[in-house]
């Protein structure tokens, strides 16, 4: 096993304000005041508030400032844990990467934990060329070059790397190429852990890591990589914690198929992703036990959506009911998968909201349809699907 070292970034330490959303979509803001396995704590207006570890979806740090380091070019090297840095600087032997990164400074890794380094600044007329790249199976190390608008390669054995030159066998031989000519780097046989993580966490730097373990107290991140590698952060380095990690998509983060709307008269209202249709908050309830969703739609009748999911998930889970600034509205409500019908209701306003909890294993394409309601009317039909998510 390697023995991985133990970074520290050394950045201002306060007592972080924070937003904390559940996997019920509901949203907790305070200070941070600790994360365990067992779950986060935060001090609220009101007091300390406990949430569950298995109940923590996401944790967003929004006082946190990008380092002025981090806005200058950098390389990106991927881990095989799926983590990405982004570093100033990247050099190699024959079993040991050195990366210099532009708030923990150099960091020592075993060289079999890269995956892959891209040197080059990523734009839209090469970008497509590295990723398909990427997507396949690497039996040999790869070098890849850019001419002009196309990602070239060449596939061989890397060797040692310093600021100015890679040592490459190709074919039996060892040639010097040139750093600047290298637009990345994939080495071979390194497929990327597919191993369950803790959480992902955004760093300030734009770095992204796969955490197995997230800890916060005392100023201070504990973070332990799928890969191994462990991080001490400050408060001040991490933006954000996402503990969704692909068990959970929103329906406001895919972007449908299919849309259709039949307009009353000529005024087509548009569906809404995460706010409702004069801009504000997705919310229920009165204004003293009042509810708000960071995620969600907001549809208007007659609308049809259309949403390809891919046989991928499980459930299909929402909180159903009309906009609380409207004081009228009624829509009927179908939602199917594959052309079978899983839910047909509707949604009044006044009404408690409804929480759907669908079955949806199998299901390929994902429609809802709301429609005009008794009334045969549109006024106010502002249906709210609040925390409308998928889950594997």
């Amino acid at each position: 096993m390697p023995v991985w070292p133990v970074l520290m970034i050394v950045l201002a330490s306060a007592a972080p304000p924070a937003e904390i959303t559940t996997l019920s979509g509901e949203q907790q803001v305070g200070n941070l005041e600790r994360i365990s396995d067992q779950g986060a704590v935060l001090k609220t207006p009101t007091g300390m508030s406990s949430i569950a570890a298995g109940e923590l979806l996401k944790i967003r740090l929004p006082g946190v400032e990008t380092p002025a380091a981090a806005t200058t070019p950098m390389f990106e090297v991927v881990l095989t844990d799926n983590s990405t840095l982004r570093v100033s600087a990247f050099t190699s032997t024959s079993t040991e990467a050195v990366l210099k990164h532009p708030q923990f400074g150099e960091v020592k890794l075993p060289l079999k934990s890269v995956h892959s380094v891209r040197f080059a600044q990523a734009d839209a007329k090469v970008e497509a060329g590295w990723q398909e790249l990427l997507a396949k199976p690497a039996t040999k190390d790869q070098v890849a070059v850019r001419k002009n608008d196309v990602i070239d390669h060449l596939d061989g054995v890397i060797g040692p790397l310093d600021d100015t030159t890679l040592k490459f066998q190709l074919d039996g031989d060892e040639i010097p190429v040139k750093r600047e000519r290298v637009f990345g780097l994939i080495y071979a046989k390194r497929e990327i852990v597919t191993a369950k993580s803790a959480a992902a966490v955004e760093l300030n730097a734009g770095d992204r890591l796969l955490a197995r373990t997230v800890s916060y107290e005392a100023d201070a991140w504990k973070l332990k990589l799928v890969s191994g590698l462990e991080l001490s952060v400050p408060v001040g380095g991490v933006q954000s914690v996402d503990y969704t990690l692909g068990k959970i998509e929103y329906l406001s983060n895919l972007k449908p198929r299919d849309v259709k709307y039949v307009p009353f008269f000529d005024f087509v209202w548009e569906y809404r992703r995460d706010r409702g249709f004069e801009g504000h908050p997705l919310t229920f309830g009165t204004q003293s036990e009042k509810k708000t969703y960071a995620k969600g739609l907001a549809i208007h009748s007659a609308t049809n959506l259309k949403y390809r999911i891919g046989g991928d998930y499980r459930r299909f889970q929402a909180v159903m009911g009309i906009d609380d600034h409207v004081p009228v509205g009624n829509v009927d409500v179908t939602i199917k998968g594959d052309g079978r019908t899983l839910f047909k209701g509707g949604a009044k306003a006044g009404q408690a909201p409804q929480v759907l909890d669908l079955d949806v294993n199998g299901v390929v394409e994902l429609e809802i349809n709301v429609g005009y309601g008794e009334d045969e009317l549109d006024i106010g039909d502002r249906l709210h699907l609040a925390d409308a998510k998928l889950v594997k």
